[in-house]
């Protein structure tokens, strides 16, 4: 005779038991990084020059943008901010991979320097999301590390030989922010 007390029990033991593992064998985020400041808008462009065509070439790509929602250690600041990047690389349409100097101007009313930066954008895909990383060298947050994502709402140039893709419109996917790793 099947008894279902006894399988009820065993299942139920052995979906705790595989909950406890999956939980201990998950891999860690990245523990001690600590957003310590941190904008929910950013908007702007990327302006490639001589322009994203299917060959790649060596491009210069300036992005700016400004950044709005921003909060810190300090709270919740008023105004907007800036980020200005210098970049070059060797890109194509979809195959974007450019790195470079860049200023974050943190809002006024938060009282801090702006942040020098060491910027790297990448985008995998024509028209698709674009990854930007960097760390701070000087200024506010020295040491920390900055990222977002943005996504292209909109191009000028279709990434033809005829007529290269010279401009992206961007906004971001994720928030603006430097972490610093406390450890």
């Amino acid at each position: 005779m099947i008894n279902i007390r006894r399988i009820t029990t065993t299942v139920a033991a052995a979906g705790a038991i595989a909950a406890t593992v999956a939980l201990t064998s998950a891999a860690p985020a990245f523990a001690g990084y600590s957003a310590v400041e941190s904008c929910t808008g950013l908007s702007g462009s990327i302006t490639y020059s001589p322009g994203l065509t299917s060959t790649v070439k060596t491009q210069q790509a300036i992005f700016t943008g400004t950044l709005s929602g921003c909060s810190g250690y300090n709270g919740v600041q008023q105004g907007t901010g800036t980020v200005t990047a210098v970049l070059t690389g060797s890109s194509k349409v979809g195959a974007v991979v450019e790195s470079g100097n860049a200023t974050v101007s943190w809002p006024a009313s938060s009282g801090l320097n702006p942040s020098n930066a060491n910027l790297t954008i990448r985008e995998s895909a024509a028209g698709g999301i674009i990854l930007v990383q960097g760390s701070v060298t000087s200024g506010a947050f020295t040491g920390s590390v900055l990222s977002t994502s943005l996504q292209p709402y909109a191009n000028t140039g279709s990434g033809t030989k005829s007529h290269p893709l010279r401009q992206q419109l961007v906004v971001n996917t994720l928030p603006f922010a430097a972490r610093v790793n406390f450890g």
